[in-house]
């Protein structure tokens, strides 16, 4: 008897010319102020933004990009 498995839904999601999949990251605007990167979750965008401020560079928190550009705990990289 074949198997079926259950619908997988991809969203796909847009904002100020940034585009990444999945509705659970955390992307900084640039229409309010941010630096548009987008992030794994709300607690990395939350930790990139001490005192309502972006930090420069997510590599100072000691994050990695994937190829999609989006910022993750680099041990969420490692697999």
């Amino acid at each position: 008897m074949p198997r079926s498995l259950p619908a997988v839904r991809i969203m796909r999601m847009s904002c100020c010319g940034t585009e990444w999949v999945g509705p659970d990251r955390a992307h900084c605007c640039r229409r309010f102020g941010g630096c548009g990167a987008v992030f794994d979750d709300a607690a990395l965008w939350d930790t990139h933004r001490p005192r309502g401020v972006c930090v420069t560079d997510p590599r100072e928190l000691g994050l990695v990009a994937t190829r999609n550009g989006i910022w993750q705990r680099a041990l969420d990289a490692a697999g």
